[in-house]
């Protein structure tokens, strides 16, 4: 079985199969194979982050540096071939083309994968790479019952917000003020907030994801002036590894799971990427999204 492997790979690589089998299967057909399998290296199908800059790490090495030149090399070797016998000069010109666009196509991944390698790497102890300071921030106030969470949901803040709950058991609810941020956080702290029976408050603003924590909350709070913000989620890679819709149904089952009224569940996700709908305080409250407004730390 091994030469039989052997040997098909290096037949290939000399160019030595038909056209239709070294374009149609052992290019196309694989190549997109290997597409959908660097989806299942990311979230939510590996959620450690040494795990996924690992697997991202070997996905790029063997698949991009190896198999690919590979398939091309195999491909273009036979379409040469096809060219200068003269037999079926178009259709190899053709494939020759469909090569090049796979070229653009990989070279668009590649950004991404050091794009999601950027993401990921700094939760890595590097020797001598300090991780950056992140955007948010964690305070604890009126005597450590309460995680005050400002800023964006950067990689990270559900291990940190965590950590903060086991070391003061005393903690019974969490503020949120964020404009939202990664997706995977969002969902991470509402696991959180849900395990530990924690009520959810915002004093200023809780967007996109954020939204998706407060209403994992045991009871939820608004501030006098505080807003809740929802809209469609969007990926900045630019070739997306993440299904949109997949991660919006996800949420959205939490929003069911929390007893959220169908008709406003409908609405979270309406709105494109680039605005935010603004639900006015009394649909927030007949929706079963908030318990409680006018909520203030002298409480």
């Amino acid at each position: 079985m091994k030469s039989q492997l052997l040997h098909y790979i290096k037949k290939h690589w000399q160019g030595g199969f038909s056209l239709t089998r070294a374009f149609w299967i052992n290019f196309v057909l694989l190549f997109f194979a290997l597409g959908l399998l660097e989806r299942l290296i990311f979230p939510p199908f590996i959620v450690d982050e040494l795990a996924v800059t690992t697997a991202v790490l070997v996905y790029f090495v063997v698949v991009k540096l190896v198999i690919y030149p590979w398939q091309v090399v195999g491909v273009l070797r036979t379409c040469a071939t096809r060219i200068r016998l003269n037999t079926g000069r178009m259709p190899a010109i053709a494939a020759q083309f469909a090569v090049a666009v796979s070229l653009a196509v990989i070279l668009l991944s590649t950004v991404e994968t050091y794009q999601s390698l950027q993401i990921y790497k700094h939760k890595l102890a590097l020797e001598g790479i300090s991780p950056p300071i992140p955007e948010y921030t964690l305070d604890l106030i009126k005597q450590d019952t309460l995680i005050h969470l400002r800023g964006p949901f950067e990689i990270g803040i559900t291990n940190n917000v965590s950590d903060l709950i086991d070391r003061y058991p005393q903690v019974t609810g969490i503020i949120l003020d964020s404009v939202g941020g990664q997706i995977y956080e969002g969902r991470g702290l509402a696991r959180i907030i849900r395990e530990n029976k924690l009520q959810t408050i915002s004093l200023e603003q809780c967007l996109s994801s954020c939204t998706t924590a407060f209403v994992a909350g045991v009871t939820r709070s608004l501030g006098t002036n505080a807003r809740l913000g929802f809209h469609q989620y969007k990926t900045y890679s630019l070739i997306p590894s993440i299904n949109v819709d997949n991660e919006q149904a996800r949420d959205m089952a939490i929003f069911v799971k929390q007893g959220i009224a169908p008709g406003f569940i409908d609405k979270i996700f309406m709105h494109p990427p680039e605005s935010m709908w603004w639900p006015e305080v009394d649909e927030l409250v007949a929706a079963g999204v908030v318990h409680q407004t006018g909520f203030s730390l002298g409480d």
